[in-house]
This record gives structure tokens, C-alpha cells and sequence, in this order.
């Protein structure tokens, strides 16, 4: 399943396939048209697969946990105005 380092779009069978992959969870980051994160108005969900969570204080940020009942919901979810995608980190 892994793409390279580009995003590709987030659908449900891909939770299994990210699990499947060892990762454990997913770094959420909100970004804008025109590419400024932003977690009030976001045009883009970018998740970033980790298998684990960073250690070090000043990388806190927001994760969630594979499996997830919201990744899930999301992955379900069309929305026309929000574009949710999975980034590989490089």
C-alpha cells in the first residue's frame, strides 16, 4: 500500500492496511489552500502513519490511534470541502 511520498486519498480499507503495515497510529495536521497549517478551517486532513509516538516533548502534536472509531467515521465521510489524504513520512 505504501505510495511513494505523495498523498493519496483516504478510504476505509485502508485502516486494515495501515495496521497490516505496523503502523499504529496517525499524526493529524490541518492545512489550508494555500498551505499554512491550520487546525480552525482546514481545506486538507493530511494523517501521517507512525508506528510510534515521538518522545521528544517539543514534537507534541495531535495523534490518533489505529484502529479508531473517528478514522473510521472519516474514512466513511465525503466531504467536498475537506479532502482527507494520507502522507507518508519521508
Amino acid at each position: 500500500m505504501k505510495q511513494g511520498h505523495g498523498a493519496v486519498q483516504f478510504e476505509a480499507n485502508m485502516l486494515k492496511a495501515l495496521e497490516r503495515e505496523g503502523y499504529k497510529y496517525v499524526q493529524i495536521k490541518g492545512l489550508t489552500t494555500d498551505k499554512r497549517f491550520d487546525y480552525l478551517a482546514p481545506r486538507f486532513l493530511l494523517l501521517v502513519p507512525l508506528k510510534e509516538l515521538p518522545t521528544d516533548p517539543r514534537e507534541k502534536d495531535i495523534y490518533e490511534p489505529i484502529p479508531s472509531p473517528i478514522l473510521e467515521q472519516w474514512a466513511k465521510e465525503t466531504d467536498e470541502h475537506l479532502k482527507i489524504v494520507i502522507v507518508y513520512p519521508s
